[in-house]
């Protein structure tokens, strides 16, 4: 994430204080901890901000409502109930008017054996799939921008069961936040506290998404590396925004570790004293 802290050097000639030569001998690997701990420190802070800026944008819970709205629109727009066609018995008609009103009649007497059969032979002539939730279908159907159903998608599937139906889109909606929880795994496994993370897009509601923080050390330096493992991640991620995070957290870490050495430097030279 961040560049290496760099090497630190001391020159210049010293005499007749032995103590101060051996702090400023010791001075590298004193700062090292310290500068450690910073790297760390913002390296957890960009792990949130980049959840922040994965799909959904935000961590506030009216961005999980919109999106889970959207989701459910999505889905009804390219899967009916039987009972409840709507819009689709157009799509159905348009296949074959004769059959479309023969369905129709059956249903309005009540024969629903007969409006089952009926039903089944329409949306074959109109290509529309009818029966169980097949996702497939749904995930085909995800062409627009960052995955959504074009609004003016048509119906796919007949569902012959409505609570089917209901089950399914409750079962995508909790989908929701899996790949921000990826980075908060990646912001606890660092260690230390997160904050101000909705449940939706934490690593409770999403057990099965997982992240992970490598620190490596040097003697030139400490590197921290995020990953999340979630599959689906590069999808939901947006490179830009996630160069823009690392841009700004590397000048947060440099702001800090230029503040903390000046604080080390004042620290020694009061003690000299």
């Amino acid at each position: 994430m961040a560049p290496p802290i760099p090497d630190m050097r001391v020159t210049g000639k010293v005499t007749g204080l032995d103590q101060l030569k051996k702090k400023i001998a010791l001075f590298p690997k004193e700062v090292q901890r310290p500068m450690d701990k910073l790297l760390i420190q913002e390296v957890r802070t960009l792990a949130v901000e980049s959840a922040r800026v994965t799909l959904p944008f935000g961590l506030s819970d009216k961005t999980y409502k919109k999106l889970a709205a959207r989701i459910k629109s999505d889905i009804l727009r390219i899967f009916k109930r039987a009972d409840q066609l709507g819009s689709a018995y157009q799509q159905l008609a348009a296949a074959d008017p004769t059959l479309a009103q023969q369905y129709w009649q059956a249903q309005q007497s009540g024969d629903e054996a007969r409006a089952r059969r009926l039903l089944r032979k329409l949306s074959a002539k109109a290509g529309v799939a009818i029966g169980a939730i097949r996702p497939e279908l749904h995930q085909s159907a995800r062409t627009a921008q960052y995955g959504r159903v074009p609004d003016n998608a048509k119906t796919v599937a007949i569902i012959s069961k409505g609570d089917a139906l209901n089950r399914y889109i409750a079962k995508v909606q909790k989908q929701i936040g899996a790949v921000k929880a990826g980075w908060i795994a990646a912001a606890k496994a660092l260690g230390g506290t997160v904050r101000g993370i909705p449940r939706w897009a934490n690593t409770g509601a999403h057990k099965n998404s997982h992240g992970n923080a490598a620190v490596k050390r040097a003697e030139k330096g400490s590197t921290v590396e995020l990953t999340n493992q979630v599959s689906y991640a590069p999808q939901a991620c947006n490179d830009g925004q996630l160069r823009h995070a690392e841009r700004r957290a590397r000048l947060r870490l440099q702001n800090a570790i230029a503040e903390k050495l000046k604080a080390m430097a004042e620290r020694a030279f009061r003690q000299r004293k």
